[in-house]
């Protein structure tokens, strides 16, 4: 599992409630577009559909993923603390 910080830029939805993939921009100013795994939600991770409130706030986001076939696929999101 790998962790990158960045600016959410972008939010796919298949509908109201359900983000199904997203985009980062990182402090490198390097663009990455993530799939939305299953979650782990312990620990201050959290649900997918936070990530509007972070895209308008421009508040980081921490995201753990992980690559399969390559795609990015997300495991977990935690607010940024930096």
């Amino acid at each position: 599992v790998e962790t990158v910080s960045g600016v959410v830029i972008d939010i796919e939805q298949s509908n109201p409630v359900t983000v199904t993939r997203f985009t980062i921009r990182t402090i490198d100013d390097e663009e990455l577009t993530f799939t939305v795994g299953e979650l782990d939600l312990s620990d201050g991770g959290f649900r997918a559909g936070h990530l509007r409130e972070h895209q308008a706030t421009t508040q980081p986001v921490l995201v753990d993923y992980r690559r399969e076939g390559g795609e990015l696929v997300a495991v977990r999101l935690e607010d940024d603390p930096r």
